[in-house]
């Protein structure tokens, strides 16, 4: 049986299905639209890097350049030009005579424990002196969902870079003794999860902690 008007429901004559359909896309839409949204916004998530100011750029570099130092035939001068110039070099540290005798002997250890070129330091005292860097670059990266970090739900940090440490002893400006240490490659994961989500602070800042006495 016809209707009035000779039109059946149907999309040309605005029934129910014609009002589905675009609902159905609109909401595919929109979900399409918020994860492009969410995978743009990861990008805004803060960066952080560390460094030290050096002529290195890389551990193997800082590395490869302490390999060439010779205890017993590399002088004062060249090391200098190797990058351990406190004057040219804002990270390299200058250590007297007893810094060195804390950092190798600092309880009186028998002179046959002891490396020939500290035993050389503490024999010459005064005229003995060391030069120490610590090199390092780390960065900081913030990763993971950006509204759960945005609202302090859950936050992920990833922690990559490396480290360097080395001293080197000078006695009459002649290296006589070198040991290094470091980290060629940092990988770290800091994870928290704030079951409040802003609430956490704002409850912190609320409610007063208890008084030791």
């Amino acid at each position: 049986m016809a209707l009035s008007g000779g039109c059946w429901p149907g999309p040309r004559c605005g029934g129910v299905g014609s009002q589905i359909v675009p609902s159905r896309l609109a909401i595919r839409l929109i979900l399409v639209l918020v994860a492009g949204l969410v995978a743009g916004c990861a990008s805004l998530l803060p960066k952080a890097k560390t460094e030290t100011a050096a002529p290195w750029k890389s551990f193997n570099e800082v590395k490869g350049t302490f390999a060439t130092i010779e205890p017993g035939r590399t002088t004062l001068a060249e090391l200098k030009q190797l990058g351990y110039d406190p004057f040219v070099n804002p990270n390299v540290t200058v250590l007297h005579y007893s810094d060195v005798l804390n950092k190798y002997a600092p309880n009186a250890v028998r002179d046959e424990y002891l490396e020939p070129g500290i035993r050389e330091c503490l024999k010459t005292q005064i005229k003995c002196s060391a030069y120490s860097i610590e090199h390092r670059q780390v960065r900081r990266d913030r990763v993971g969902n950006f509204l759960l970090d945005f609202i302090n739900y859950e936050r992920r940090v990833e922690i990559t870079g490396w480290r360097f440490a080395a001293v080197v002893v000078v006695v009459d400006d002649r290296v006589v003794h070198k040991s290094w240490s470091g980290v060629p490659a940092i990988s770290e994961v800091e994870e928290s999860l704030n079951p409040l989500g802003l609430l956490q602070d704002s409850a912190r800042s609320v409610i007063p902690l208890p008084a030791l006495y």
